[in-house]
């Protein structure tokens, strides 16, 4: 019976440290994402000014008038009385119109996140490795590996982000100096932490001559 609460209890232990993970992953993402905040501002004023103008206007019909309260409307009416919806200005204006807002849709959406979130319990806590300091550390990591004289490393990926690491060596015969880059790199990602742990690419160059 002892035994039975003791893995109970440790179960519910598992439990709440990867409820704690997940917040503060959701925390890491919501505070290290740009926020695009211009675009949305400039959106949310375009749609304002856009419901002011048709709210305006739809009062004054209510209301039987019949003059258009808002400068330039009566003008725009008058000139699409005259046309058809299969008229080519009305496509195009259409069209442009269209293209306008999901431009304002796109560059509203959050965009990707600013460097590598770093693992944490505490959903209170969140930080992140920046890009360029993620790339010093990893090709440092890779440099340290006899052999090799030049390193560098990039992020790769839209979705599944991965790391491709692009080494030389001046040996003619390179062994399996690319898996010992590999794990270099690697055991550093260990020390880092991510909270999600990429794909490691590892590109190996040397001389033929």
């Amino acid at each position: 019976m002892t035994e039975t609460l003791v893995q109970r209890s440790d179960d519910g232990d598992v439990i709440e440290e990867a409820q704690n993970e997940r917040r503060a992953r959701r925390l890491a993402v919501r505070e290290f994402r740009p926020r695009r905040a211009l675009a949305g501002f400039a959106a949310a004023l375009l749609v304002t000014a856009v419901g002011g103008v048709a709210a305006i206007e739809l009062l004054a019909a209510v209301l039987g008038s019949g003059v258009h309260p808002v400068p330039g409307v009566a003008e725009a009416a008058d000139a699409l009385r005259g046309r058809t919806w299969n008229d080519p200005d009305v496509l195009i204006v259409a069209a442009g119109i269209a293209v306008l807002g999901l431009a304002f849709l796109l560059a509203a959406l959050p965009g990707r996140l600013r460097g590598m979130p770093l693992a944490g319990s505490d959903p209170r806590l969140a930080g992140v490795l920046g890009g360029a300091a993620l790339r010093r550390t990893l090709a440092d990591a890779a440099l340290g590996v006899h052999g090799i004289e030049r390193a560098r490393v990039r992020r790769r990926g839209l979705f599944r982000r991965r790391l491709v690491v692009r080494a030389a060596t001046h040996y003619r015969n390179p062994a399996n100096l690319a898996e010992l880059v590999g794990q270099a790199v690697d055991e550093r990602l260990d020390r880092i932490e991510p909270m999600r742990r990429p794909d490691v690419d590892v590109r190996l160059g040397w001389r033929k001559d």
